[in-house]
This record gives C-alpha cells, structure tokens and sequence, in this order.
C-alpha cells in the first residue's frame, strides 16, 4: 500500500514479473479503515495546539471505555503535553470516570505500575489511563507502556512514529495529530513523509477485534487537499541518487569498479534513478523526453553528462584525477578517506583547504563545524539564550557569535564531550544528530593529517 509504483522497484532489483512480484493491496488489510481529514486554519501556534488538543478531546471522549486510541505526535516532549492537555479536559469536564472505573481491577494495576515507572510524566499520567511512549524514555518504561496498552489497561497512548514502525501495538483509533515534523537535517519543520502516515494509519483496527478501524488525521487547512490526493491518488516514490552522486561514484571509483567516465555510465543502468529517468524522463531534466528517447533509447548521453557532471566535482575537491581528454578515473588518498568514513565530497573539499600542519584546538573545532553535514542546522531564536549559557561553560573558547550556525555545532560538540545537560527539545535533537556524525567526522581528519 506504500509504494504504488512497485514495478519500478522490481525492474531495479531484476525480478522477473511474471514469477517473483508480489504485491499487496488495501483487499489484503484484515479489517477495512474509515478515514477522516480535519484541517485547522488557526495560524497562531497556541490556538493551534489548543484547538488540536480539544478536537483530540471530542474524538477520545467518543471512544472512552469502549475502544483504546493511538494518537501520533510529533517530538518526544509534545507526547507528553497532548496526554496531560486530554487528561485535564477530562478531569474539567468530569468525564475522567469514563476512560477508568475508580474502583476496578486496572485501576489498581495501572497504581502500582506508575509507582515504578522512572519517567515522571509516565508517573504522573498512568493512574488516569493515559500514557505515552517515545524513544527517549527508558527500556523498561516503554515495556511496561508496551504491555499496559497490549492487555488493554491503557486507554489512551500518546507516542512519537517510531511506535508505528517498531513496535505492533494495533487500535480501534488512531489519530495523527498534525502532519508537520521537525527535521533536523533541514533545520526546519518538514511535512510527514507519505510512507509515515500511511504506517500510521496501518495500526487503525484490530484483527478479530474490530470490524472496522478509524483513522483521523488533523492538519493545517492548506494541507487537507494533498493529503486526500495522497491516500487515493498515491504519488510514485522517485529516486534521490542525483543529490548524491559524486559520493556514490567516488566510493566505487575507490573500490576499483568504475575506471572511467563510460564505466561511470554504465555503472548507471544498474540504479533505480536509471529505472525512473527512462520511465518520466522530464522528471530528471531531460528537456525533450519524446526526441532524446527516439533518438538515444537508452539515455546513454544523459547517464555520461550525469557521470561527468559527478567527476568534475571529484576532481574539484581533490578526491579523484579525473583525465577529460580520455575520461580515466583515478582513486586519490583523500578519496579513499572519504569513503572509509562515509564523508561528503563537499566536506572533504573543505578539510583540505583549512587543514594546516599546526592547529590550535580552537582551529580545529571550528573546521569541526564547518563540515557539509551540518549546513542545515540552523540557530533558532528560543535557543540563543542557552547556547549562550553552553558557550560560557565548554573548555574551548568559540570566537563567532552565537547567531552563526557553526558556533551553534561547536558548542554542541563540546556540551556533548564535556557532558553537559540541555534544556531544550530541539537542542537535543540536534545534538543527537550531530553526535552521530562527530566520531566518523573526527576519525576521517584525523586520517586526513596522518596522509
């Protein structure tokens, strides 16, 4: 149901479609899904999410004591301020009777189960029958969550959408409670990917339970029409390679598999951008698809245009020789580096040019920061002030103003080694980001000086 155009992947993976495709549509779901789309056109952010917050309240309350609901948000910390936003509204209207029997056996169980949890939003919330689960709470919080909600103690679940992918815990209800996520690598909110929500909504009806599911998802008015296209139209899943191509070729250049620009675009027509580019050619900016296909059925000229597009930019950054006359290709040290540790050619190119024989610490965390991977973070207003607490207390001083994205990486760098606590979501979202690449970033120029 979340790849509509699978028989692209097929041809990508060489399967015969007469013998090795399968596939499988919503006629294969065990119990069928009843959609609902509400779109908000508060703009204020607070109203926002107070209006999502009593929408939220209307549809829980519908299935109190009757059905459990999953609802979906979006950070760890909204999780836990959509169940305690729903448990007040309930405790207000004195309807909190209706998701808990005062008196009854869950009652009881769900007392003394908050009495062990160690997250204190968890505690708090659990004897009410409303918890929430994210991948910032301990192993044994979210087993215990897990196992509440299994054997039907848990009437209410707010969770982050790593619930819907790890973990098969299915609901009468489910609701996505906006669509817009913050991505870190973008620095900035993004809307859910196609393939998020369609996971989502599949944990709406129980097997042998339900005869029905429900799923709701609220998001901004603008957004209503893309997302009824989306789960009826279904948009083809494209390929994102072009973005990343120098990368790739370099990583096969090193391996000795491609040696020269031909190879480049031979090595091509096993990618599943080569599947696509021949399926919508207008898609991969071939200007005159109907022409050009006539002409060059294979698109031969636009895999080597693509190819020596790729190499230039390797030869820029010093990470491969790249002969134009004869279109040889050779692996350069820093290359193989670079594809050791799985860093950008942009990177690479950066590395080189700062890289000096003595550097003072201060030198090298700045050149930390200035790695390709981070260009998305970006500074935002509500974190200046504790950043600015951060930077006061890191070992090594930082020169740039807090305004400057790389100070915001360095300064994250170094509350992570100096291991000092934040504050902020968001900051930690980054810092984890950041902390992934930190070891592979400092091991490649570590290698970098030793070559």
């Amino acid at each position: 149901a979340t790849l509509p155009n699978y028989a692209d992947v097929a041809a990508f993976l060489r399967v015969d479609p007469e013998k090795g495709l399968f596939f499988f549509d919503n006629s294969f779901r065990p119990v069928p899904l009843q959609q609902q789309y509400i779109g908000i056109t508060e703009k204020k952010a607070v109203k926002r999410f107070q209006l999502m917050n009593e929408i939220c309240y209307e549809k829980v309350l519908q299935c109190a004591g009757k059905n459990q609901v999953l609802i979906f948000c979006h950070s760890r910390a909204e999780t836990a301020k959509t169940a305690k936003a729903l448990r007040d509204l309930a405790v207000e209207n004195d309807t909190i009777g209706h998701f808990l029997a005062p008196e009854s056996a869950t009652a009881e169980i769900l007392k003394e189960e908050s009495e062990s949890a160690s997250n204190p939003d968890l505690k708090e919330l659990l004897e009410y029958g409303f918890a929430i689960h994210h991948a910032g709470m301990t192993r044994g919080d979210r087993n215990s969550v897990e196992d509440l909600y299994a054997s039907r103690h848990i009437q209410v679940l707010c969770s982050t959408a790593t619930l819907a992918w790890g973990v098969n815990l299915p609901a009468h209800t489910v609701i996505i409670k906006g669509t817009q996520m913050y991505n870190p690598e973008k620095g900035k909110w993004v809307e859910l990917s196609p393939l998020d929500i369609m996971q989502m909504l599949g944990r709406a009806g129980r097997p042998g339970f339900d005869s029905e599911g429900e799923g709701i998802i609220i998001t901004q008015h603008s957004e209503l029409q893309y997302y009824l296209s989306l789960m009826n139209q279904q948009l083809p899943i494209e390929s994102q390679l072009v973005a990343k191509l120098p990368d790739m070729l370099n990583a096969e250049i090193v391996l000795g598999g491609v040696g020269t620009v031909k190879d480049a675009a031979e090595w091509l027509t096993y990618t599943y951008l080569n599947v696509r580019m021949l399926q919508a050619p207008e898609m991969y900016g071939v200007s005159d698809p109907e022409g050009e296909l006539e002409a060059d059925p294979t698109l031969l000229s636009r895999r080597l245009d693509l190819a020596h597009a790729a190499c230039l930019q390797l030869d820029r950054s010093k990470l491969v020789k790249y002969d134009r006359k004869s279109g040889a290709l050779q692996a350069q040290a820093l290359g193989r580096v670079a594809s050791h540790y799985y860093v950008g050619h942009k990177s690479m190119a950066t590395y080189n040019e700062y890289l000096k024989p003595t550097m003072s610490d201060i030198e090298l965390f700045r050149l930390f920061s200035l790695s390709s991977e981070f260009q998305f973070i970006h500074v935002r207003e509500e974190e200046k002030l504790e950043l600015a607490k951060l930077a006061a207390r890191v070992p090594i001083p930082i020169k740039e103003s807090m305004d400057e994205p790389t100070a915001k990486v360095n300064v994250l760098l170094q509350a992570f080694i100096s291991n000092l606590k934040l504050e902020g979501f968001a900051l930690v979202a980054d810092l984890t980001f950041i902390k992934q690449s930190a070891a592979r970033l400092l091991r490649c120029l570590l290698d970098v000086a030793l070559k």
